[in-house]
């Protein structure tokens, strides 16, 4: 029987953040890399948002640093990917 060290509910917050990753390389590598890089930059955002709305014990592979630092450089990452995405030529 496999036993979990974390409860899976604690772990629903990276896991939904590693899926909108998992996507956006697969979007680069199958449809377009603009799509790739937005989806990308959602992910940051997601982990964002997480980090900022969820207690910490449900944000266990997002604790970096402190949370407002957390979220202001996932913001930050979010954003300037979305805008070099954007800048790729079609």
């Amino acid at each position: 029987m496999v036993t979990w060290e974390v409860p899976p509910a604690r772990r629903l917050a990276f896991t939904g953040v590693l899926v909108v990753v998992a996507a956006s390389v697969a979007a680069t590598l199958l449809v377009d890399f603009r799509l790739g890089g937005y989806l990308l930059a959602g992910a940051l955002g997601l982990s964002a948002a997480f980090r900022a709305a969820l207690p910490e014990r449900y944000c266990l592979g997002l604790l970096v640093r402190s949370r407002p630092l957390d979220v202001v450089t996932a913001t930050v990452l979010a954003v300037a990917v979305a805008v070099f995405a954007n800048l790729v030529p079609s």
